[in-house]
């Protein structure tokens, strides 16, 4: 790997760096405020309802979608690292 090479992996790799922060900094507690543990047990509640997903199902589905979207930058982290094996 030339210099050139190393540094043009280093700038792939901060920019993946970037934008999982950018995604660690899309939902900011100012603008989405942490519900309270009365609202968390109520939503709760509510989701026993007949046709509700469970709380479960719900929190599985939106920590899929944050990971899937980390995993999406360290593909492309990832990807710059095969030309070197």
């Amino acid at each position: 790997m030339t210099l050139e090479d190393a540094e043009d992996r280093i700038a792939e790799l901060e920019e993946a760096l970037l934008r999982v922060r950018q995604w660690c900094d899309a939902y900011p507690v100012n603008v989405f405020i942490p519900p309270t543990k009365e609202q968390i047990a109520a939503s709760v509640e509510a989701l026993k309802a007949p046709g509700c997903a469970s709380s479960d199902a719900l929190h599985g589905s939106w920590a899929r979608h944050i990971l899937n979207g980390v995993r999406g930058y360290t593909e492309i982290a990832d990807r710059g690292n095969k030309g070197s094996e």
